[in-house]
Protein backbone atom coordinates (compact mmCIF):
# COMPACT_ATOMS: atom_id res chain seq x y z
CA UNK A 1 0.00 0.00 0.00
CA UNK A 2 1.28 3.45 -0.86
CA UNK A 3 2.08 5.69 2.09
CA UNK A 4 2.99 9.33 2.55
CA UNK A 5 6.64 8.31 2.12
CA UNK A 6 5.96 7.48 -1.53
CA UNK A 7 4.89 11.05 -2.22
CA UNK A 8 8.55 11.93 -2.72
CA UNK A 9 9.36 8.78 -4.73
CA UNK A 10 11.31 9.39 -7.92
CA UNK A 11 13.35 7.53 -10.52
CA UNK A 12 16.63 8.56 -12.14
CA UNK A 13 16.58 9.42 -15.82
CA UNK A 14 19.42 6.90 -16.28
CA UNK A 15 17.09 4.12 -15.08
CA UNK A 16 14.22 5.46 -17.19
CA UNK A 17 16.55 5.20 -20.19
CA UNK A 18 16.79 1.44 -19.67
CA UNK A 19 13.03 1.06 -20.06
CA UNK A 20 12.92 3.34 -23.09
CA UNK A 21 15.83 1.55 -24.79
CA UNK A 22 14.14 -1.82 -24.31
CA UNK A 23 10.78 -0.60 -25.65
CA UNK A 24 12.51 0.95 -28.66
CA UNK A 25 14.20 -2.38 -29.43
CA UNK A 26 10.73 -3.95 -29.38
CA UNK A 27 9.66 -1.51 -32.10
CA UNK A 28 7.69 0.81 -29.84
CA UNK A 29 7.53 4.55 -30.72
CA UNK A 30 9.30 6.01 -27.69
CA UNK A 31 8.56 9.62 -28.66
CA UNK A 32 4.85 8.80 -28.75
CA UNK A 33 4.99 7.15 -25.32
CA UNK A 34 6.78 10.17 -23.84
CA UNK A 35 4.24 12.50 -25.42
CA UNK A 36 1.37 10.54 -23.87
CA UNK A 37 2.95 11.15 -20.46
CA UNK A 38 3.63 14.80 -21.34
CA UNK A 39 7.32 14.13 -20.67
CA UNK A 40 9.76 16.32 -22.60
CA UNK A 41 12.25 14.12 -24.54
CA UNK A 42 14.96 16.68 -23.72
CA UNK A 43 15.04 15.38 -20.15
CA UNK A 44 16.80 12.25 -21.44
CA UNK A 45 19.96 14.29 -21.94
CA UNK A 46 20.04 14.98 -18.17
CA UNK A 47 20.90 11.54 -16.77
CA UNK A 48 21.32 12.88 -13.21
CA UNK A 49 17.82 14.38 -13.30
CA UNK A 50 14.91 12.56 -11.66
CA UNK A 51 11.30 12.08 -12.67
CA UNK A 52 8.26 11.36 -10.55
CA UNK A 53 7.96 7.62 -9.83
CA UNK A 54 4.36 7.64 -11.01
CA UNK A 55 5.53 8.52 -14.52
CA UNK A 56 7.82 5.49 -14.55
CA UNK A 57 4.97 3.25 -13.38
CA UNK A 58 2.66 4.64 -16.07
CA UNK A 59 5.31 4.08 -18.74
CA UNK A 60 5.86 0.52 -17.50
CA UNK A 61 2.11 -0.06 -17.67
CA UNK A 62 2.00 1.38 -21.21
CA UNK A 63 4.93 -0.84 -22.18
CA UNK A 64 3.18 -4.01 -21.01
CA UNK A 65 0.03 -3.07 -22.94
CA UNK A 66 1.87 -1.95 -26.09
CA UNK A 67 4.14 -4.98 -26.36
CA UNK A 68 1.69 -7.54 -25.03
CA UNK A 69 4.64 -8.88 -23.02
CA UNK A 70 3.38 -10.29 -19.74
CA UNK A 71 7.02 -10.75 -18.66
CA UNK A 72 8.23 -7.26 -19.53
CA UNK A 73 9.80 -6.79 -16.09
CA UNK A 74 11.85 -9.97 -16.43
CA UNK A 75 13.07 -8.97 -19.88
CA UNK A 76 13.97 -5.47 -18.69
CA UNK A 77 16.07 -6.95 -15.89
CA UNK A 78 17.72 -9.41 -18.26
CA UNK A 79 18.81 -6.55 -20.53
CA UNK A 80 20.15 -4.24 -17.80
CA UNK A 81 23.41 -2.35 -18.43
CA UNK A 82 25.73 -0.65 -15.88
CA UNK A 83 24.85 2.81 -17.17
CA UNK A 84 21.18 2.33 -16.28
CA UNK A 85 22.14 2.35 -12.59
CA UNK A 86 23.93 5.70 -12.96
CA UNK A 87 26.57 6.50 -10.36
CA UNK A 88 25.59 3.43 -8.34
CA UNK A 89 26.42 1.12 -11.25
CA UNK A 90 29.95 2.47 -11.54
CA UNK A 91 30.42 2.47 -7.76
CA UNK A 92 29.43 -1.21 -7.57
CA UNK A 93 31.83 -2.09 -10.39
CA UNK A 94 34.76 -0.56 -8.47
CA UNK A 95 34.12 -2.56 -5.26
CA UNK A 96 36.59 -5.19 -4.08
CA UNK A 97 34.16 -8.05 -3.42
CA UNK A 98 30.56 -9.00 -4.08
CA UNK A 99 29.79 -8.33 -0.40
CA UNK A 100 31.11 -4.76 -0.72
CA UNK A 101 29.05 -4.27 -3.85
CA UNK A 102 25.79 -5.55 -2.36
CA UNK A 103 26.13 -3.52 0.84
CA UNK A 104 26.63 -0.38 -1.23
CA UNK A 105 23.77 -1.36 -3.48
CA UNK A 106 21.49 -1.58 -0.42
CA UNK A 107 22.73 1.76 0.93
CA UNK A 108 22.44 3.74 -2.30
CA UNK A 109 19.54 1.97 -4.06
CA UNK A 110 17.32 5.06 -3.89
CA UNK A 111 19.74 6.92 -6.17
CA UNK A 112 18.51 4.66 -8.96
CA UNK A 113 14.87 4.86 -7.96
CA UNK A 114 12.96 5.10 -4.70
CA UNK A 115 10.52 2.38 -5.74
CA UNK A 116 11.24 -0.13 -2.97
CA UNK A 117 13.38 -1.11 0.00
CA UNK A 118 16.51 -3.27 -0.29
CA UNK A 119 17.95 -5.66 2.30
CA UNK A 120 20.71 -8.26 2.52
CA UNK A 121 20.37 -10.76 5.37
CA UNK A 122 21.28 -14.29 6.42
CA UNK A 123 18.74 -17.01 5.65
CA UNK A 124 17.59 -19.34 8.45
CA UNK A 125 19.71 -22.54 8.42
CA UNK A 126 18.36 -25.42 6.34
CA UNK A 127 19.25 -29.06 6.84
CA UNK A 128 21.67 -30.35 4.23
CA UNK A 129 22.22 -26.89 2.70
CA UNK A 130 25.23 -24.60 3.14
CA UNK A 131 24.75 -21.14 4.67
CA UNK A 132 22.63 -18.87 2.48
CA UNK A 133 21.85 -15.15 2.22
CA UNK A 134 18.76 -13.41 0.83
CA UNK A 135 19.04 -10.25 -1.25
CA UNK A 136 15.49 -8.92 -0.94
CA UNK A 137 13.35 -6.09 -2.27
CA UNK A 138 10.03 -4.77 -0.96
CA UNK A 139 8.07 -2.58 -3.44
CA UNK A 140 6.60 0.65 -2.12
CA UNK A 141 3.88 0.73 -4.77
CA UNK A 142 0.94 -1.58 -5.39
CA UNK A 143 0.75 -0.54 -9.05
CA UNK A 144 2.78 -2.86 -11.32
CA UNK A 145 4.34 -4.52 -8.26
CA UNK A 146 4.81 -7.80 -10.12
CA UNK A 147 6.66 -6.18 -13.02
CA UNK A 148 8.78 -4.04 -10.68
CA UNK A 149 9.73 -7.03 -8.52
CA UNK A 150 10.63 -9.22 -11.48
CA UNK A 151 12.55 -6.38 -13.15
CA UNK A 152 14.51 -5.72 -9.95
CA UNK A 153 15.53 -9.31 -9.18
CA UNK A 154 16.32 -10.20 -12.79
CA UNK A 155 18.38 -7.00 -13.05
CA UNK A 156 20.31 -7.77 -9.86
CA UNK A 157 21.14 -11.26 -11.06
CA UNK A 158 22.18 -10.09 -14.54
CA UNK A 159 24.37 -7.32 -13.16
CA UNK A 160 25.79 -9.62 -10.47
CA UNK A 161 26.84 -12.18 -13.08
CA UNK A 162 28.42 -9.43 -15.15
CA UNK A 163 30.55 -7.87 -12.38
CA UNK A 164 31.56 -11.17 -10.75
CA UNK A 165 32.17 -13.26 -13.84
CA UNK A 166 30.20 -16.07 -12.19
CA UNK A 167 27.30 -17.70 -13.99
CA UNK A 168 26.06 -19.65 -10.97
CA UNK A 169 22.25 -19.54 -10.68
CA UNK A 170 20.64 -18.61 -7.34
CA UNK A 171 19.66 -21.35 -4.93
CA UNK A 172 16.07 -20.11 -5.25
CA UNK A 173 14.10 -17.00 -6.16
CA UNK A 174 11.03 -15.88 -4.20
CA UNK A 175 8.21 -13.58 -5.25
CA UNK A 176 5.30 -12.21 -3.22
CA UNK A 177 2.88 -12.23 -6.16
CA UNK A 178 1.06 -15.30 -7.39
CA UNK A 179 2.46 -17.36 -10.24
CA UNK A 180 1.45 -16.20 -13.74
CA UNK A 181 -0.11 -18.73 -16.10
CA UNK A 182 3.24 -19.34 -17.83
CA UNK A 183 6.51 -19.40 -15.85
CA UNK A 184 8.82 -20.64 -18.60
CA UNK A 185 10.61 -17.29 -18.82
CA UNK A 186 11.18 -17.27 -15.07
CA UNK A 187 12.82 -20.69 -15.33
CA UNK A 188 14.90 -19.69 -18.37
CA UNK A 189 16.24 -16.52 -16.76
CA UNK A 190 16.80 -17.65 -13.16
CA UNK A 191 17.64 -21.36 -13.81
CA UNK A 192 16.58 -22.37 -10.30
CA UNK A 193 13.40 -23.02 -8.30
CA UNK A 194 11.14 -19.93 -8.53
CA UNK A 195 8.59 -19.71 -5.72
CA UNK A 196 5.47 -17.54 -5.69
CA UNK A 197 3.05 -16.33 -2.98
CA UNK A 198 6.04 -15.91 -0.67
CA UNK A 199 6.65 -13.52 2.23
CA UNK A 200 9.29 -11.55 0.32
CA UNK A 201 10.86 -10.91 -3.08
CA UNK A 202 14.40 -12.27 -2.87
CA UNK A 203 17.38 -13.85 -4.57
CA UNK A 204 18.77 -16.58 -2.31
CA UNK A 205 22.35 -17.75 -2.86
CA UNK A 206 25.30 -19.31 -0.94
CA UNK A 207 26.87 -16.93 1.56
CA UNK A 208 30.39 -17.93 0.47
CA UNK A 209 29.80 -16.12 -2.85
CA UNK A 210 29.94 -12.80 -0.99
CA UNK A 211 33.74 -13.23 -0.86
CA UNK A 212 33.99 -13.31 -4.67
CA UNK A 213 36.56 -10.71 -5.84
CA UNK A 214 35.43 -8.32 -8.57
CA UNK A 215 37.67 -7.93 -11.62
CA UNK A 216 37.24 -4.14 -11.97
CA UNK A 217 37.97 -3.32 -8.33
CA UNK A 218 39.65 0.07 -7.88
CA UNK A 219 40.09 1.62 -4.42
CA UNK A 220 40.56 5.18 -5.67
CA UNK A 221 37.58 5.07 -8.02
CA UNK A 222 35.43 3.51 -5.28
CA UNK A 223 36.41 6.25 -2.83
CA UNK A 224 35.53 8.96 -5.37
CA UNK A 225 32.14 7.44 -6.18
CA UNK A 226 31.41 6.78 -2.48
CA UNK A 227 31.81 10.49 -1.72
CA UNK A 228 29.70 11.50 -4.71
CA UNK A 229 26.96 8.99 -3.89
CA UNK A 230 26.88 10.22 -0.27
CA UNK A 231 26.29 13.80 -1.43
CA UNK A 232 23.52 12.72 -3.79
CA UNK A 233 21.88 10.59 -1.10
CA UNK A 234 21.94 13.46 1.40
CA UNK A 235 20.25 15.78 -1.09
CA UNK A 236 17.65 13.15 -1.89
CA UNK A 237 16.83 12.42 1.76
CA UNK A 238 16.52 16.09 2.64
CA UNK A 239 13.90 16.51 -0.07
CA UNK A 240 15.62 19.62 -1.35
CA UNK A 241 14.06 19.48 -4.81
CA UNK A 242 11.33 21.89 -5.86
CA UNK A 243 9.22 18.82 -6.66
CA UNK A 244 9.35 17.61 -3.06
CA UNK A 245 8.70 21.08 -1.64
CA UNK A 246 5.72 21.59 -3.94
CA UNK A 247 4.27 18.21 -2.91
CA UNK A 248 4.56 19.13 0.76
CA UNK A 249 2.73 22.40 0.20
CA UNK A 250 -0.02 20.60 -1.71
CA UNK A 251 -0.53 18.13 1.14
CA UNK A 252 -0.82 21.01 3.58
CA UNK A 253 -3.26 23.04 1.48
CA UNK A 254 -5.52 20.36 -0.02
CA UNK A 255 -7.93 20.26 2.98
CA UNK A 256 -8.76 23.90 2.20
CA UNK A 257 -9.70 23.10 -1.40
CA UNK A 258 -7.86 22.71 -4.70
CA UNK A 259 -4.68 24.82 -4.55
CA UNK A 260 -3.68 26.98 -7.51
CA UNK A 261 -0.23 27.15 -9.06
CA UNK A 262 0.16 30.75 -7.87
CA UNK A 263 -0.56 29.76 -4.25
CA UNK A 264 2.10 27.06 -4.21
CA UNK A 265 4.61 29.29 -5.99
CA UNK A 266 4.07 32.00 -3.37
CA UNK A 267 4.72 29.50 -0.56
CA UNK A 268 7.98 28.52 -2.27
CA UNK A 269 9.01 32.17 -2.78
CA UNK A 270 9.15 31.94 -6.57
CA UNK A 271 7.08 33.09 -9.51
CA UNK A 272 4.41 30.78 -11.00
CA UNK A 273 6.39 30.71 -14.26
CA UNK A 274 9.55 29.58 -12.45
CA UNK A 275 7.69 26.87 -10.56
CA UNK A 276 6.08 25.61 -13.77
CA UNK A 277 9.50 25.46 -15.44
CA UNK A 278 11.13 23.65 -12.51
CA UNK A 279 8.33 21.08 -12.42
CA UNK A 280 8.63 20.63 -16.17
CA UNK A 281 12.33 19.86 -15.69
CA UNK A 282 11.22 16.94 -13.48
CA UNK A 283 8.76 15.77 -16.13
CA UNK A 284 5.53 17.03 -14.56
CA UNK A 285 3.03 19.80 -15.05
CA UNK A 286 1.42 21.36 -11.98
CA UNK A 287 -1.88 19.60 -12.74
CA UNK A 288 -0.11 16.23 -13.01
CA UNK A 289 1.62 16.81 -9.68
CA UNK A 290 -1.71 17.73 -8.09
CA UNK A 291 -3.38 14.59 -9.46
CA UNK A 292 -0.53 12.27 -8.44
CA UNK A 293 -0.47 13.74 -4.93
CA UNK A 294 -4.21 13.31 -4.54
CA UNK A 295 -4.07 9.73 -5.78
CA UNK A 296 -1.30 8.78 -3.31
CA UNK A 297 -3.22 10.29 -0.41
CA UNK A 298 -6.53 8.70 -1.35
CA UNK A 299 -4.97 5.24 -1.60
CA UNK A 300 -3.51 5.67 1.87
CA UNK A 301 -6.73 7.03 3.38
CA UNK A 302 -8.85 4.20 1.92
CA UNK A 303 -6.74 1.74 3.89
CA UNK A 304 -8.10 3.30 7.08
CA UNK A 305 -11.65 1.89 7.60
CA UNK A 306 -12.44 4.67 10.07
CA UNK A 307 -12.45 7.30 7.33
CA UNK A 308 -15.70 7.86 5.43
CA UNK A 309 -15.52 8.68 1.72
CA UNK A 310 -16.82 12.19 2.41
CA UNK A 311 -13.98 12.77 4.91
CA UNK A 312 -11.37 11.55 2.41
CA UNK A 313 -12.84 13.85 -0.24
CA UNK A 314 -12.40 16.79 2.14
CA UNK A 315 -8.82 15.83 3.01
CA UNK A 316 -7.75 15.83 -0.64
CA UNK A 317 -9.56 18.97 -1.68
CA UNK A 318 -12.68 17.63 -3.43
CA UNK A 319 -15.98 19.42 -2.79
CA UNK A 320 -17.95 16.20 -2.32
CA UNK A 321 -17.61 12.41 -2.37
CA UNK A 322 -19.02 12.11 -5.90
CA UNK A 323 -16.13 14.11 -7.37
CA UNK A 324 -13.66 11.86 -5.57
CA UNK A 325 -15.45 8.72 -6.81
CA UNK A 326 -15.29 9.89 -10.43
CA UNK A 327 -11.59 10.76 -10.13
CA UNK A 328 -10.83 7.44 -8.46
CA UNK A 329 -12.53 5.46 -11.20
CA UNK A 330 -10.41 7.35 -13.74
CA UNK A 331 -7.24 6.51 -11.79
CA UNK A 332 -7.88 2.90 -10.86
CA UNK A 333 -10.73 1.64 -13.08
CA UNK A 334 -13.00 0.84 -10.13
CA UNK A 335 -14.91 2.65 -7.39
CA UNK A 336 -13.41 3.55 -3.97
CA UNK A 337 -15.83 1.07 -2.34
CA UNK A 338 -14.70 -1.74 -4.67
CA UNK A 339 -11.07 -0.91 -3.99
CA UNK A 340 -11.61 -0.87 -0.21
CA UNK A 341 -13.49 -4.18 -0.35
CA UNK A 342 -10.59 -5.76 -2.25
CA UNK A 343 -8.17 -4.63 0.48
CA UNK A 344 -10.15 -6.52 3.08
CA UNK A 345 -10.27 -9.84 1.20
Amino acid sequence: METLATLSSSVSVAYLQGLLDYLERQGQPVDKLLKQLKLNPQILAQRDQRIDAQLYLELLDSGVNATGDDCLGLHLGESVRPGYYGVLGYLIMSCATLADALHRQARYASLVGSLGQVDLADEPPRAGLEAQVAHSWQPLFKQQSRQLSEETLAGWMTFGHWISGLQIPPTEVRFQHSAPADTQEHQRIFRCPVLFDQADNALVFPKRLLNTPLSQADVQVRSMFDAYADRLLTDLRQGNSVLDQARLQLVRQLPQGTPELAQIAEQLAMSPRTLQRRLSDAGLSFNQLLEHTRKHLVLQYLADPRLELSEIAYLVGFSEAGSLARAFRRWMGLSPHEYRAALNK
